[in-house]
């Protein structure tokens, strides 16, 4: 009947130090997860700041550089076509008129 008893001790123990092993890498795994969420976040919030700073000095840079006039606006190729076919025919009329 002893050695029962030792058998039940013995199991006893084996159970508590797995039950204990497994708490404490799941308190590992859990402090791992909250380590890099906090690295996630940092990067993140860092980014953000850097992308603002960018933003900031664009307009300044900006700010400081004049704005150049307007350009006048270009006559659309397709009336300096017709513009073009006109003056050849005025000058197909000229020919002619020349020759008689």
């Amino acid at each position: 009947m002893g050695w029962i008893k030792a058998l039940a001790i013995g199991v006893a123990i084996v159970l508590v130090f797995s039950v204990v092993s497994a708490i404490l890498h799941l308190l590992y795994l859990a402090i791992l997860a909250i380590a890099i969420g906090a690295v996630v976040a940092i990067a993140l919030r860092a980014r953000s700041r850097w992308r603002a700073s960018r933003e900031v000095k664009s307009r300044e840079r900006q700010a400081k550089v004049p704005q150049a006039p307007m350009a006048l606006p270009r006559p659309e190729p397709h009336h300096k076509a017709v513009q073009l076919q006109d003056d050849v025919e005025a000058e197909l009329a000229r020919l002619k008129r020349e020759m008689e």
